[in-house]
């Protein structure tokens, strides 16, 4: 079934192309590359990708040692011990339009692995935030900090009072950085949480130092500035102990910025499903106060109930979180996903009581049904400066997950909030049961299914960004449920990438209407994998810039001639510029009604298996535009132009075989039948 798509897919990848007028066209691709950590680290990715007022570009991501941009070796500093550290390698780049390196900065650390947090470029600048550290005991433990060399022999030559952040020994951080726009490091702060006490080795009472976003693992962390300076950040926390033992946040190592959160729940610390594990939201102001900190889930109900005799919030879950948009009010839109521990640990399907409801406050939950939806729920929330929720929602699926027996998947990543509406990006799969469902708000509203042969569909999803209501979605199919990570829209349209063939590596960057009618694509491709999830997708501008980002283990081609010729066999970041003047006008809304009907439309075809003729019909709003049929090769051997609901195709001449015969209707919808000559 994934061959026949593939060459059902690639086929109708052709001719919507060479129907579409294609203005735009591929600038350049870059590339990065260096060692890897173990199988699947993949050290070279890029986080976060942004434009500001002038167009240039600004990269943020990792890098392994022994980088190579270009295919060039890249001497970001003289001190080979650095270059060579086959670690984590934090990189913030500057690039104007014609992809040249305007400027660069790193960070990394010899002995705490760095994580690139987040990247936003706003009011003429650059903040970042990273998580790194100095944990090195030997007087030849370095940290390189943003272009400065500190080593432990420096260190231990301050005085006491001087020894803070970065220049502090055996310290964990997540660093808030602020540049101008030439690059210059104008301000920074500090990070770092102390757990609450917990009784280790018998009676001992120990606290550790982590970094606030310690427990984000690899993943982005959703955080934001506003107008007027004040940070925001979005992080995981697991905690253990006593509530009256607090759990402490130290901002700069400053004592007047020390403060300790009473956090609910009473735990051991004799294994992991012990520890609570929530989410916080936190507020910061520009110089570093913490304005307040508030727990994303209150409560709970349904999780777990043979296992809460002691724990006040129930702890049977875990929140992962995707990605974070702001509207110009600076109300902010958090996507992630929730799973329930009895997918974790094994516990069994029978551990909750369904439907479990996390609860983001006293009226405002996400609804988890039956287990089907208990490994991965997405969700969308909004909230106001202050913290308050404003409104969520939710993906819902119905059937198992068991392909065997109708099974529904359905996923989402980051969002984008973009004029009156919010845009969020995912993946599903499905089979053709009808109790395996994917649905927005209620079950009217479904994601819609591409064709019976195809399963797995890239899809975004609009939703009203003052009610929180559906609006619309559009859909593409695809070779999995996985897509990049960011939607980008711009003047009526909405952009992704998704993969759509299962052999080859073929890659897919499709335009929509924001009402969800598919307009074209273009494809990328790739001797080896390229993992989409792992770089942030595609970010554009009001002047029709896109730029792509991408993870990579091999070279990666775009179309008019455009390439990143990397290294097989390692990990490397990808991002490439494309332009489309059109792109800057705003696109006409739709008049013809085509957005009120699904992308299948209804195509039937007879005799089938057929000797001489075929004839294909259309439903009555939909004309025939034209008719393409291919071997299994892909190979295209008549095209027949059509200007009417229905056709005859003379087949005598074709060898017996199976082919494929790709309908394109006047509205720019289209269908494929299987066609067996006899």
């Amino acid at each position: 079934m994934k061959k026949h798509f593939t060459l059902i897919f690639t086929l109708f990848l052709i001719l919507l192309q060479i129907s579409a007028s294609a203005q735009g066209e591929w600038k350049w691709a870059h590339y990065w590359s260096g060692g890897d950590g173990s199988f699947g680290d993949y050290y070279n990715k890029i986080t976060n990708t942004a434009f500001d007022d002038e167009g240039n570009i600004y990269v943020y991501g990792t890098m392994g040692g022994d980088v190579i941009f270009d295919g060039l070796t890249f001497q970001f500093t003289t001190n080979p011990s650095v270059l060579s550290k086959n670690d984590r390698t934090i990189l913030l780049a500057k690039f104007d339009t014609l992809g040249n390196m305007l400027w660069h900065k790193e960070m990394k650390s010899d002995n705490e692995a760095a994580s690139p947090r987040w990247m936003e470029v706003r009011n003429n600048k650059v903040f970042v935030a990273v998580d790194c550290g100095f944990y090195g005991e030997q007087s030849d433990s370095w940290l390189y900090y943003w272009d400065t060399l500190i080593t432990r022999t420096q260190i231990n030559a301050l005085p006491q009072e001087l020894q803070k952040p970065p220049f502090q020994a055996f310290s964990r951080w997540t660093c808030l950085a602020q540049f101008d726009l030439d690059g210059n490091l104008l301000k920074d702060h500090f990070l770092q949480a102390y757990s609450r006490e917990s009784v280790f080795n018998g009676s001992n009472w120990l606290r550790f130092n982590y970094s606030l976003c310690s427990f984000a693992g690899t993943e982005v962390t959703p955080a934001h500035v506003d107008e007027d300076g004040n940070f925001y950040i979005f992080t995981p926390i697991q905690y253990a102990g006593v509530e009256e033992r607090p759990y402490t946040i130290v901002v700069d190592d400053d004592p007047d910025k020390t403060y300790n959160l009473y956090l609910p729940g009473n735990t051991d610390s004799s294994n992991i499903q012990s520890f609570i594990n929530n989410a916080m939201l936190y507020k910061f102001s520009p110089t570093g106060e913490l304005l307040y900190a508030k727990m994303l889930v209150d409560h709970t109900d349904g999780i777990a109930p043979s296992y809460l005799s002691s724990d006040s919030i129930n702890r049977y879950f875990y929140t992962y979180f995707k990605g974070l948009s702001f509207d110009e009010d600076d109300n902010m839109y958090l996507t992630g996903y929730v799973n329930l521990a009895d997918c974790l640990y094994g516990l069994g399907g029978e551990l909750h009581n369904y439907p479990v409801h996390i609860w983001w406050d006293s009226v405002h939950h996400l609804t988890i049904n039956d287990i089907s939806s208990a490994e991965q729920c997405s969700f969308i929330v909004k909230y106001d400066i202050s913290g308050n929720v404003i409104w969520c929602n939710q993906l819902y699926s119905r059937g198992t997950q068991n392909p065997n027996n109708g099974f529904a998947f359905g996923n989402w990543f980051r969002n984008n909030c973009y004029d009156e509406n919010v845009y969020v990006l995912g993946g599903a799969a499905y089979n053709n049961d009808e109790a395996a469902m994917i649905y927005f708000d209620d079950e009217s509203n479904l994601l819609q299914r591409f064709q019976d042969e195809i399963t797995d569909i890239c899809f975004f999803v609009k939703y009203d960004k003052n009610t929180g209501e559906y609006v619309n979605h559009g859909i593409v199919p695809s070779a999995n449920a996985t897509t990049s990570l960011t939607p980008a829209i711009v003047n009526n349209r909405v952009f992704a990438m998704s993969r759509y063939q299962t052999i080859g590596y073929g890659y897919l960057l499709s335009e929509w209407r924001n009402d969800g009618t598919f307009i074209k694509a273009d494809t990328i491709s790739s001797n080896n994998t390229i993992e989409m999830i792992r770089s942030i997708g595609s970010v554009i501008n009001e002047n029709g810039y896109i730029t792509l980002s991408i993870t990579a283990t091999s070279s990666v081609n775009f179309s008019n001639n455009v390439s990143a010729n990397c290294p097989s066999g390692q990990s490397s970041a990808v991002f490439a510029l494309y332009h489309d003047p059109s792109l800057a006008e705003p696109l006409p809304e739709d008049t013809t009604g085509i957005a009120e009907h699904s992308v299948k439309v209804d195509v039937r075809l007879w005799p089938n298996p057929a000797t001489d003729k075929i004839t294909i019909e259309s439903e009555d709003t939909f004309p025939i535009k034209s008719v393409c049929i291919a071997d299994m090769q892909g190979t295209i051997v008549g095209i027949l132009p059509v200007d009417d609901t229905r056709c005859t195709l003379n087949v005598s001449n074709l060898s017996a075989g199976t082919y494929i015969a790709h309908v394109e209707t006047k509205a720019g919808i289209s269908d494929c039948k299987f066609v067996v000559k006899k």
